[in-house]
């Protein structure tokens, strides 16, 4: 059976600010700034435990230093996954995850006010806890989760825009969202401000019995469609030859952003 992995490619953008979790593995920020548009990045992931975490966040386009901010999720969540082994039950893992992604929240933004040169920085996140045959998957922001079998892609996260708000207020139709200009506004992040506020995730626990698990940024999700990736799953003989093709499709285009895909395959 394929292990679970990871490609991360810097796009058209002059810096990297994606980084991701293969349980205790991440970006360093030696890695990150070491980046160029021809460096891909590769990780096959083993572990034999029964608990995994896998994650992608991605440092928001336009802001500070977001290559700091997705470092200090995916470093602060690596000390999770050993924290993670102790956990009873889904549950308590997943309320402890919640408690680590709050304190995420208030470190960038204690950060950012006390730093200039990081003010307003910010990163999505989405992150996949797989717990002996359980699954959870908590979101925070516009990095995505699909689950693909048999052919089919579903996407399990929703996206914390103001173009996917317009559509559950009705207010927008799908057709109308490309002509939506603030529809990748992120109204939930990482770095959120607000005095008082106590950042969490949404939480999703879908049944999951096969095929496999895809965490990406944006940068792969904006750049192909759904049946694009269907296809590029479908027909790709193993998971290392689906990532490539992944990264590949997604960063030809001239405006090609930052762009990470994780691959997990389900447990049979």
């Amino acid at each position: 059976m394929d292990k679970p992995i990871c490609y991360s490619h810097i796009g058209k953008r002059l810096n990297h600010e994606d980084n991701f979790l293969i349980n205790g593995s991440y970006l360093s920020s030696d890695i990150q700034n070491q980046m160029t548009n021809k460096h891909c990045y590769f990780v096959n992931g083993t572990s034999s435990s029964n608990i995994h975490l896998y994650a992608v966040s991605d440092g928001m386009g336009g802001h500070n230093a977001g290559e700091v901010a997705s470092r200090i999720c995916v470093e602060r969540l690596s000390l999770a996954y050993n924290e993670l082994q102790q956990s009873r039950s889904l549950k308590e893992a997943v309320a402890y995850l919640q408690a680590v992604i709050a304190e995420i929240n208030e470190t960038v933004c204690n950060m950012s006010h006390k730093q200039p040169e990081l003010k307003g920085m910010g990163a999505t996140l989405v992150l996949l806890l797989a717990y002996k045959d359980e699954y959870a998957l908590l979101n925070v922001g516009d990095s995505r989760a699909y689950h693909f079998s048999d052919t089919t892609i579903t996407q399990i996260t929703k996206d914390h825009t103001e173009g996917q708000r317009m559509l559950d207020l009705g207010l927008l139709t799908r057709k109308e969202l490309s002509g939506f200009p603030a529809r990748k506004n992120l109204n939930r992040y990482i770095g959120y401000d607000q005095n008082g506020y106590v950042l969490q995730a949404d939480e999703y626990y879908p049944v999951l019995e096969n095929g496999v698990v895809l965490l990406c940024s944006d940068g792969i999700s904006d750049f192909l469609s759904n049946t694009q990736i269907s296809e590029i799953l479908s027909t790709a003989s193993n998971l290392e030859i689906a990532g490539m093709q992944l990264i590949n499709e997604a960063v030809s285009a001239p405006n090609a952003d930052n762009a990470t895909a994780i691959l997990i395959p389900l447990r049979r």
